[in-house]
């Protein structure tokens, strides 16, 4: 909806020659300057005080400043109609097994949805396979927990949860409100998927605990119901995040001295991803909710 006069202007203001605007305009001199001897005839004005210096007059001042209004204004309503357009397209979100809780929390996913007319499709994924499935364009974005390579990838934080240690609530452990090293070393071990951040926050807050848990017995879920079952199963420690352990009545929350262990949940997407005006309106969004609910 751009008048192709005032682009010519503009580019002409800034060169400061009618053959480098031609040139960068891609079209011919005698272009360039039938448009700006339109603009003139048009407005009954003199746009510059000299063809040689191309110092505006008063009215080409005025002319430049509005053309300049006028392009943006129309840039910022192919981008409004751009958006309107791919949010009705049918999204795919990837959610990384360890980071499931957060889809009801705080109503995320239908904050999420609400955004979008449009249809949506949920996948739960290890991370390592939303990470090669973003890359392929498979995916529009994902919720992960854990780090993840920023050379790639894009995102913004949702939150930070915390890890605690849990047990059978109708176990050995459940009048034990504390965790020792000797408890960790003489029972079973039960932690996320390793290749989930959950898990490798975990074994990192572990080792900085000065914790060796080698040759201790350890099983690893990649579902938070099935790593519920495996505490109950086993009777043995486990490890999950704060919140995710209040879902599940089979586990309660414990103590371990000196353990302190945070977990990033991020939304992230491909620097490479063409669908920009989706994600544009995404983290937008999801920036607004971060803020109500931090």
């Amino acid at each position: 909806m751009n008048d192709p006069r005032l682009m010519t202007l503009l580019t002409l203001v800034q060169m400061k020659n009618y053959t480098k605007t031609a040139q960068r305009l891609f079209i011919t001199q005698p272009a360039v300057t039938h448009h700006i001897k339109s603009l003139e005839t048009e407005f009954d004005i003199e746009i510059f005080l000299s063809r040689k210096s191309f110092e505006l007059t008063k009215q080409g001042q005025i002319l430049v400043e509005y053309a300049r209004r006028m392009i943006n204004q129309s840039r910022e309503l192919t981008e409004a109609i751009s958006d309107s357009l791919s949010l009705k397209k049918t999204l795919v979100l990837g959610i990384s097994n360890s980071a499931i809780m957060m889809c009801s929390k705080n109503h995320l996913l239908s904050y999420l949805f609400d955004v979008y007319n449009s249809d949506a499709t949920i996948l739960s994924l290890s991370a390592q396979s939303i990470f090669a499935a973003l890359k392929e364009g498979k995916l529009d974005f994902a919720i992960v927990d854990g780090y993840y390579d920023d050379n790639a990838f894009d995102g913004i934080q949702l939150s930070s949860e915390a890890i605690v240690p849990v047990c059978y609530t109708e176990g050995k452990f459940k009048e034990i409100k504390r965790v020792t090293r000797d408890m960790l070393k003489n029972n079973p071990l039960i932690l996320g998927a390793a290749e989930d951040g959950m898990c490798e926050a975990t074994l990192q807050s572990l080792k900085n605990s000065n914790i060796n848990i080698t040759n201790i017995p350890t099983f690893h879920s990649n579902s938070p119901y099935l790593l519920a079952e495996l505490i109950k199963e086993k009777d043995g420690i486990g490890f999950m995040y704060a919140d995710l352990c209040e879902r599940f009545s089979s586990v309660k929350r414990m103590e371990l001295v000196n353990f302190k262990a945070n977990q990033g949940i991020y939304l992230i997407y491909s620097q490479n991803s063409f669908d920009k005006p989706t994600l544009k309106a995404l983290v937008k969004a999801l920036k607004k909710w971060k803020e109500k609910h931090d």
